[in-house]
């Protein structure tokens, strides 16, 4: 669960930062076209597919916090960051030939689609190194929501507490 929250707010910032990006062709009503990249084309097969997406615009957004979590020192959100580039880095290379070229889908791909989601579920288990890395990020993050639900509901959410220093 704690995942799942964690993804959901790291995907809130991704939506927002792809409607503030200028758009490079125009929006057609497709939504599976207008938002799939060129770098990623659809296989048909639709948890590969939204792997692919999410994969495609996360993985760059993690590595970049990553460094800025690291230059910070920031052992809590680095180690999250760093675990979930590693799942995303296992499964890209996994589907790689000795040549470095992707290995192609096979037709039909069931099974695949199967794996991925066990491997899915593997990663979202409490004793996944992801889920180990990431819970103290979902703790401090629910636990600071859950402060400031508090404020609020006790009245105390005035302008001297949302704004430090007033």
């Amino acid at each position: 669960m704690k995942a799942i929250i964690l993804a959901l707010a790291l995907l809130g910032f991704a939506e927002s930062a792809l409607a503030q990006a200028p758009r490079p062709r125009p929006l057609t009503g497709n939504i599976i076209q207008d938002f799939t990249p060129r770098s990623a084309p659809l296989t048909g097969a639709p948890v590969t597919d939204l792997q692919n997406f999410f994969n495609s615009k996360l993985l760059p957004d993690l590595q970049y916090a990553l460094k800025l979590a690291s230059a910070s020192k920031n052992n809590i959100t680095g180690d999250c960051y760093q675990a979930w580039i590693d799942i995303i880095m296992t499964q890209q290379a996994a589907i790689k030939n000795a040549d470095g070229s992707d290995t192609p889908m096979p037709d039909p791909h069931i099974i695949t689609e199967f794996e991925k989601l066990v491997e899915l579920r593997n990663a979202l288990q409490p004793e996944s190194q992801f889920m180990i890395k990431c819970s103290p990020v979902a703790s401090m993050v629910k636990k600071d929501i859950a402060g400031f639900i508090g404020i609020v509901l006790s009245g105390g959410a005035g302008l001297a507490t949302l704004v430090p220093g007033l």
